[in-house]
């Protein structure tokens, strides 16, 4: 009992790290930058459990969701909750762990929020997350749109392509949410591990190892398999593979990347050829496609050690 209790001094850093998470909320909704703050939602329960134990963490949890109701709207509440959703997760993962755990863990957390959402909205609203989702872009749009033709300083083109751009936002949302959703917890799970990086030398050590990592073999598997689907069975569960290849294909590429990086560390080059080599690849519009293919073998065959058995010596 005296592990988890909450003294006096506790109770102040607490109410001075949900202070400073209020005041980047109202900044944030004012300056419409509440998708940024959505990112680093996880950081004070982060900060908490580092600075005052794990009780604190998660009752920080519970405290940041209950500001964030009472600061934004519910459709934002949703989106900067999956960020807090992450950053309790995280509370999990151990550093010792993989880097590969942790992310594994924040998308655990992330699809029970959304599931958790899902239902909430649907007895609420009686309708889906996503249908209330997309009602709100277009709606948004609608808005922006009576607003340029207010101005009067846009031509009718312009116009005209914000018209074409409502009737799509809708259904490019309804197709690639998983993607969108997968890649925001990607970047909120990275933006945690920085931070955890500061207070603990062990998270630091594994971030400065990123050219080690690897894809993992089930991801490769589940690639080959959507695309297989696409190119022998088309018109079965398209929007399934279609969104697997994406995220499959985002993940294999940055494993690509990282095993170019490794070789180019390990062959001694300069900084300036891996400088160079990101350049290429952002402008390159056939380099990525090829970065993917090496990451997905790199997956299945682990070409990193090749090297380390010529480098290492024998046992």
């Amino acid at each position: 009992m005296k592990a988890c209790s909450i003294n006096r001094q506790k109770i102040k850093q607490m109410l001075k790290i949900l202070t400073i998470y209020a005041a980047g909320l109202l900044v944030g909704a004012i300056s419409g930058f509440l998708p940024l703050i959505s990112l680093l939602a996880g950081f004070p329960i982060l900060i908490a459990r580092q600075n005052i134990g794990l009780v604190a963490a998660r009752i920080m949890t519970v405290a940041c969701l209950a500001v964030t109701w009472l600061f934004v709207d519910p459709l934002s509440f949703i989106f900067i909750g999956l960020g807090v959703a992450i950053g309790y997760s995280l509370l999990f993962w151990r550093n010792q762990c993989s880097l590969g755990g942790a992310y594994n863990l924040s998308i655990i957390g992330g699809a029970i929020w959304l599931m958790i959402s899902n239902w909430s909205v649907r007895l609420m609203e009686k309708k889906s997350l996503l249908s209330v989702i997309n009602e709100t872009v277009e709606r948004s749009l609608i808005y922006l749109q009576e607003n340029m033709a207010a101005l009067e300083v846009y031509s009718p083109e312009q116009l005209e392509f914000m018209t074409e751009l409502q009737k799509q936002a809708g259904a490019l949302f309804s197709g690639n949410w998983p993607v969108i959703v997968f890649v925001f917890i990607c970047l909120a799970t990275t933006f945690c591990l920085l931070l955890l990086a500061r207070f603990e030398p062990a998270v630091a050590l594994q971030l400065a190892n990123w050219r080690e990592a690897r894809a993992p073999v089930w991801l490769a598997l589940a690639t080959l398999a959507a695309y297989a689907m696409r190119r022998f069975a088309p018109d079965t569960i398209p929007w399934l593979a279609s969104n697997l290849l994406s995220i499959g294909n985002f993940v294999l590429l940055l494993a690509g990347y990282t095993l170019i990086y490794y070789y180019i560390r390990r062959l001694r080059f300069s900084w300036g050829m891996g400088l160079l080599f990101t350049i290429y690849l952002l402008i390159s519009p056939w380099l990525r496609p090829i970065l993917s293919l090496i990451g997905q073998f790199d997956a299945l065959f682990d070409y990193r050690q090749f090297v380390k058995a010529k480098t290492e010596p024998q046992q």
